[in-house]
């Protein structure tokens, strides 16, 4: 795949690689892509939540952040 980016991205992208954060501007865009894959990842678990509140289906944080402690307590005793 050939990409054609506007001026200001390749300059970026170019900035990256002499800096040397990436080897190649290739690599620098394939790290681009993947936070925009892990951003859309975020985007559906978040609708998922709003659909699954909308439903009624929530959980209570007491029980929640007690469930949380026992399992910290636990791992930390385990450790121990």
């Amino acid at each position: 795949m050939n990409l054609s980016l506007p001026t200001e991205f390749d300059d970026f992208i170019q900035s990256l690689v002499k800096q040397g954060r990436f080897s190649s501007a290739e690599e620098a865009v394939a790290a681009g892509i993947r936070l925009l894959q892990t951003q859309e990842s975020l985007r559906q678990e978040i609708a998922k939540g709003a659909r699954q509140l909308d439903a009624g289906e929530a959980f209570d944080e007491d029980e929640v952040f007690a469930e949380v402690k026992a399992a910290i307590s636990k791992i930390e005793s385990e450790r121990s």
